[in-house]
């Protein structure tokens, strides 16, 4: 059964929730959202960096301050308004960033093939498959030949519902819950967008997400413009253990 409708997401994002660290808050397991970018996220995205950006889902800009050092121009999409207002607000003083909102499914205010790189993380876990396959379609026609994207997108989809209830006996008293995930998105989901819109996955990383959580319900899927790519699948069950090490160095 799906979990949110887009218009779920946008009342969620837009309205319901009020951002009081600007989404710094989600950082916490990585101590900053600093050290995650330096220590997660740039080390598994640098070699795609440069040109022009897309940023799908940039909140209130937690990544978008790192980007913006990155390329020559960025374009954030965002369906919430209140999003799109605050990195406008956050960001004024760069003339080589814009922010537009869109309905959660396309992306129209994009150029054909103009994008060199397309990110987006801690966003579009919260999509279901419908949204999800129709921006995989919009990738292919904005970005560039050959040119790649990183989309953080659940994985929840590929958890069986008997699995599911197993751990949760086994974890109960633990505090945890499904991180309000996509029900309806998988990895194997996301290969298929890819490969349908003649695109490839060249990677999927499957990891858990937050304390105590043993199960893979997320996928950083890497996907390049470009047909008939061989996709490489690591599941990394240590991912949190990472995000300890990398608050622990840095503080």
């Amino acid at each position: 059964m799906a979990m949110a409708s887009i218009d779920e997401n946008k009342q969620k994002w837009g309205t319901a929730y009020d951002w009081p660290q600007a989404g710094d808050e989600w950082s916490e397991w990585w101590g900053s959202p600093r050290a995650q970018w330096e220590g997660c996220l740039f080390p598994r995205v640098f070699p795609f960096l440069g040109g022009r950006i897309l940023e799908i889902a940039p909140g209130h800009g937690r990544w978008t301050q790192f980007l913006q050092a990155h390329c020559t121009s960025l374009i954030g999409i965002d369906l919430a308004p209140s999003c799109v207002e605050q990195c406008k607000q956050r960001f004024r003083e760069h003339a080589n960033l814009e922010f537009k909102v869109n309905n959660g499914l396309m992306l129209p205010m994009v150029d054909n093939a103009s994008i060199d790189f397309a990110f987006s993380f801690d966003s579009l876990v919260h999509a279901e498959s419908d949204a999800v396959s129709s921006y995989v379609s919009e990738l292919a026609r904005v970005l560039k030949p050959g040119r790649a994207a990183f989309i953080h997108h659940s994985n929840l989809g590929a958890i069986r519902r008997s699995l599911w209830d197993k751990v949760k006996r086994r974890m109960s008293g633990i505090p945890f819950g499904r991180h309000w995930r996509a029900s309806s998105m998988s990895a194997d989901e996301m290969r298929k967008f890819a490969e349908r819109s003649g695109m490839s996955c060249l990677q999927q990383e499957l990891v858990p997400w937050g304390n105590g959580w043993p199960m893979l319900i997320d996928c950083m899927s890497t996907i390049i413009n470009r047909p008939g790519k061989e996709c490489v699948v690591i599941e990394n069950h240590r991912f949190m253990e990472e995000a300890a090490a990398i608050k622990r160095i840095s503080s």
